[in-house]
């Protein structure tokens, strides 16, 4: 579909990343304009999204209870969401949103999600799927 005049545009850089169990992950999202704030939420199959993180496009923010730092890069229209040490419930559906959203309205969310996995040290390291 065509983006229409107002009409903003997020998507995720990585629709499925793997990562070693306590090991930080970086997730991406591009969009197409200028706002006031981002937002990031998290899903578990079975459940409705959660909104975990707002922040605002110039501030990057920190939610050290969940191990989340959300930030912006404004001038290349990026937003990240890392998160520390992670742990296997982290293994989620995470979105990333612009104001406003709906919670439930999936035409407003982008899917970008993480999945922990356990390595044993001698295996390959995790492949990174684009």
């Amino acid at each position: 579909s065509q983006k229409t005049a107002g009409e903003d545009v997020i998507k995720p850089v990585f629709t499925q990343k793997q990562v070693l169990e306590g090991k930080d992950v970086t997730l991406i999202c591009n969009y197409t304009e200028a706002v006031n704030n981002l937002q990031w939420y998290r899903q578990y199959p079975g459940s409705k999204p959660e909104h975990i993180i707002m922040f605002f496009e110039t501030i990057p923010k920190s939610e050290d209870a969940l191990r989340l730092t959300a930030a912006a890069d404004k001038a290349a229209k990026s937003m990240t969401l890392t998160i520390s040490s992670t742990e296997v419930k982290d293994s989620a559906m995470y979105y990333c949103a612009l104001e406003p959203t709906v919670t439930g309205n999936t035409t407003t969310l982008y899917k970008n999600r993480v999945r922990s996995e356990i390595h044993d040290e001698k295996q390959d390291p995790p492949h990174f799927k684009n």
